[in-house]
């Protein structure tokens, strides 16, 4: 299973000026995207603002910002640093940053990166039309900032617009032709359109290019395993445990393929493993009792479906595994009533629309 793209768990993280949290879950941006927007003639408030910004000394770093915007109204690049500062020290309360965004953008139409940071704060904000129209006016303003492009492609992804996702990605990947991350974002995509062999190249790609990154690897082991070729997912989720040993996804997705294998125990192990290091781990739970079931231990999985279900409530395939069990422990009102839970958590599951369909045509016979 691909790394999803739940905006949930994808914030845009402000530090940096490209996602934090792209569609195969791989860093991409980091601090020292900030030192391409120093500029030399920038005033001393600015560069002092700068140099504590890159500390993460936020609250500092604002008050220099403002110093600047005071010395110089009309100063763009002030604004634009000081709407970034804004949206890194109070995530919950954008209205401000995004004012001194659009300051930024009126004062200097031209300057590409107000509406990157725009973008990222109508993203964070679930408003991913906004945030694609932001990106792609950066993109214009600026064709060859690798981080915008990015940033693009992830907003494209997520509106299903994965034409122009793509598109994006590539000419990421040739700004920077030794960044890994746009060939495993392109192998994604592939994937999500069940294109498997072009989905490995472009992700053996960017294990080549970043030969040291877990995830890489993990999201290898997932496409194979999509793609029904689990001999290779196997090998890649061991590589991907080799270089982060404690990786608990890592060892959940080896979990899940050695169970279609039809390695019950070894599969056991590897889902402990992953609890043992994220006890949270909703899915490694899951996973847990499906290879307790395939070991003929019902009781063990009856326990960890509801500690799965006690940590996502909404996950509506643990509702449908766990109906499944209990109706074929004759439990019939214990699986309608999880049936009933997982079309609650997800009105179109036709598996539980006909599981409680089922139910009612046997109880009234």
């Amino acid at each position: 299973m691909l790394n999803s793209t739940k905006r949930s768990s994808r914030k845009f993280a402000f530090r940096s000026l490209g996602l934090l949290a792209i569609l195969a879950g791989v860093t991409c941006g980091n601090l020292a995207a900030l030192a391409d927007d120093v500029k030399p003639e920038d005033s001393e408030a600015v560069k002092k603002g700068d140099a504590l910004f890159l500390k993460m000394k936020i609250k500092e770093a604002i008050a220099q910002y403002r110093e600047a915007i005071r010395l110089e109204p009309d100063n763009s690049r002030a604004h634009e640093k000081l709407g970034r500062a804004l949206a890194v020290q109070d995530p919950e309360d954008y209205e401000t940053a995004i004012l001194e965004e659009k300051t930024a953008i009126k004062l200097d139409p031209k300057y590409f990166l107000p509406h990157t940071v725009l973008g990222q704060i109508y993203a964070n904000r679930d408003n991913m039309k906004q945030a694609a129209e932001e990106f792609r006016a950066a993109t214009v303003l600026k064709p060859e900032s690798y981080n915008s492009q990015l940033d693009l492609g992830f907003a494209c992804n997520e509106l299903g617009q994965r034409d122009e996702a793509m598109s994006a990605y590539r000419r990421a990947a040739e700004i920077k032709p030794q960044e890994g991350d746009p060939h495993m974002n392109m192998g994604v995509i592939f994937a999500l359109k069940s294109n498997y062999p072009d989905a490995i190249k472009e992700v053996e790609k960017a294990a080549e290019l970043n030969p040291k990154s877990a995830e890489v690897f993990r999201n290898l082991g997932n496409i194979y395993a999509d793609s029904g070729d689990l001999d290779n997912a196997v090998k890649a989720f061991n590589d991907a445990i080799k270089l982060s040993p404690k990786h608990p996804k890592a060892h959940s997705d080896l979990g899940a393929v050695l169970l279609k294998k039809g390695d019950a125990k070894a599969a056991i192990e590897q889902q402990r493993t992953a609890l043992r290091v994220a006890p949270d781990l909703y899915l490694a739970h899951r996973r847990l009792a499906e290879a307790l079931l395939a070991d003929n231990n019902s009781a063990g999985a009856i326990t960890e479906f509801k500690e799965a279900l006690r940590l996502n409530p909404a996950d509506a395939t643990t509702h449908v595994q766990f109906a499944k069990l209990y109706e074929s422990q004759g439990k019939t009102d214990d699986a309608s009533n999880e049936y009933r839970k997982a079309l609650e958590a997800n009105p179109n599951s036709t598996v539980a629309k006909q599981g409680l369909a089922d139910l009612s045509k046997s109880k009234s016979k």
